[in-house]
């Protein structure tokens, strides 16, 4: 986690500041008929008041019941155990519980069911001195944002950008080799499109040139495989495409848990002489992207180091991928711009490590779903994290710093570390983003936020972290004396206000505050 200052920037910024309990003080939301849903809380098993209350909903059709995290387990599998507590009404039209349990530390569960037969509203907050990490969880899957459209032979991926961005980004798909190419006939480097063959295993991949696609077989079963600090696939050029492949790589054994250096070159005060660690792209693992207007779709990357890395690259498309279970970074990028990570799938992508110097971490180690530096104007959209280091990453130390970037319905839940981070940059918006607790586990997010010496602008978040959105902000604006913003948007000019991006980036040189800011509310 970046809790460093490198810089002093001269001025004032004047930081308007936020309120939040430290309860799930959730908006009102809405319960369908016959639906559940469940939130969890950290107690420390002291004694203490728990108050859970529901207001502004069907007092007589809303059943609140408190469990352990034993008994939850017995509620998934449809069982029926007798819940340690139930809210009752109260006086004023409201549903309580109170209660609080001595020397029984740990997870708790307030589970909230609807029983009429038609949609309820509700106001949850959990509460307590002993209370802390109250979150809403529930088995949220990666959104849908894609589909093929075939017309005429000439297909089409549209990609549906949320609800945040009112267009569709259409995207045309290059034409697939008729035939496969076996292992035996690639010839590096490949100048040419590909088909892989189904059931083969692929060494690594070198892709050169304009208007290439790499295709996986129709089953997907091919793999491309590759060891310690190597590319399964590179791929240099414009206008490329690939589909589907799936890549099992392997991370080099002197990385497996250790420190990594997100940059070219770390150094660390070591005796008698200092360590230099070699990082950034040098780590290897899925793909390597080195160009623009290039679209990856589809593609599964297990193992190895890096997911998929992008150097200086412009208006590529990184969408619908499974970046998971990996050494270091889901998707590592450098100078990205003007490009789109939608739909994406990277999680548990962490370790514990012990660093040159001495210092063990059990967890983080520079590791994250997402990492940019030196990025601007890109979109960040409907992404999917869970159990990661940090989910979405941006540090802006050693003067790269990423501006004007979009983090629009991206999902976090349990990250150990920050759900976002973004540090010495301007100019970054946060909307409709959900940073809760895994579900299977409970366990919770750390920081929904660490923004050290940076200016964000936040509208319709949902931050539901074991660290409140006042600590996150307070830590992490007094971490550095670097001026520290976050301008709400949502609490100021209207939620409905919020700067959106309308247009997809151009292949000419148009300026991106010409052609992605709509200054227009949204109808």
């Amino acid at each position: 986690m970046s809790k460093s200052c490198s810089a002093l920037v001269l001025g004032i910024v004047t930081f308007l500041a936020m309120s939040q309990s430290a309860s799930a003080d959730a908006p009102v939301s809405t319960l369908q008929p016959g639906a559940r849903v469940e939130y969890r809380f950290d107690y420390r098993g002291d004694g203490s008041a728990i108050r859970v209350v529901a207001s502004e909903t069907d007092i007589n059709n809303l059943v609140i019941s408190i469990y352990t995290s034993d008994q939850i387990a017995a509620v998934r599998r449809n069982e029926n155990p007798t819940p340690v507590g139930r809210a009752t009404r109260l006086r004023d039209d409201t549903l309580q519980w109170s209660g609080g349990f001595r020397g029984n530390a740990g997870v708790y569960y307030a589970v909230l069911e609807n029983r009429a037969s038609s949609a309820i509203t509700y106001r949850l907050s959990i509460s307590g001195d002993g209370v802390s990490g109250a979150a809403r969880v529930a088995p949220v899957g990666p959104p849908i944002t894609t589909q093929v459209v075939d017309q005429n032979g000439q297909k089409t991926l549209n990609v549906n950008l949320g609800s945040s961005i009112t267009s569709t980004l259409p995207l045309t798909m290059p034409p697939e080799p008729t035939t496969c190419t076996p292992p035996a006939q690639i010839s590096n480097p490949i100048r040419r499109s590909i088909k892989l063959c189904a059931g083969q295993i692929y060494a690594p991949l070198n892709l050169v040139g304009d208007n290439i696609a790499l295709y996986a077989d129709d089953a997907r079963s091919a793999i491309i495989a590759s060891h310690g600090r190597q590319f399964a696939v590179t791929l240099e050029g414009s206008n490329n495409w690939i589909e589907g492949v799936t890549i099992q790589a392997r991370a080099d054994p002197k990385d497996a848990g250790a420190w990594l250096c997100l940059y070219d070159e770390c150094l660390f005060p070591t005796r008698p002489v200092t360590t230099t660690l070699r990082g950034g792209i040098q780590y290897g693992g899925g793909i390597l992207l080195k160009g623009s207007n290039t679209t990856i779709h589809g593609v599964t990357v297990r193992g190895g180091t890096i997911g998929i890395a992008t150097v200086n690259g412009r208006a590529n498309k990184l969408v619908g991928n499974n970046l998971s279970d990996l050494n270091g970074w889901g998707s590592f990028n450098a100078g990205s711009r003007d490009s789109y990570f939608v739909g994406n799938t990277w999680s548990r992508d962490n370790h514990g490590c012990t660093t040159p110097d001495g210092r063990k971490f059990l967890s983080g180690c520079e590791t994250s779903g997402w990492v940019c530096l030196g990025c601007t104007a890109n979109v960040i959209a409907r992404n999917f994290c869970e159990l990661s280091s940090n989910c979405f990453y941006m540090s802006g130390e050693r003067g790269l710093a990423s501006n004007n970037n979009n983090f629009l319905e991206n999902y976090c839940a349990g990250a150990t570390e920050n759900c976002f981070e973004i540090t010495f940059s301007f100019g970054n918006v946060l909307r409709d983003n959900f940073a809760t607790a895994e579900w299977k586990s409970g366990r919770a997010c750390k920081y929904p936020f660490w923004i050290g010496g940076s200016v964000v602008f936040f509208a319709n978040n949902v931050w539901e972290c074991a660290i409140s959105e006042d600590d996150a902000f307070n830590r992490s604006r007094d971490s550095t004396v670097v001026a520290t913003n976050i301008i709400r948007l949502d609490y100021y000019l209207g939620a409905l206000n919020a700067p959106r991006i309308v247009n997809p980036p151009d292949d000419d040189d148009t300026p991106p505050s010409q052609n992605r800011w709509d200054p227009e509310p949204v109808p």
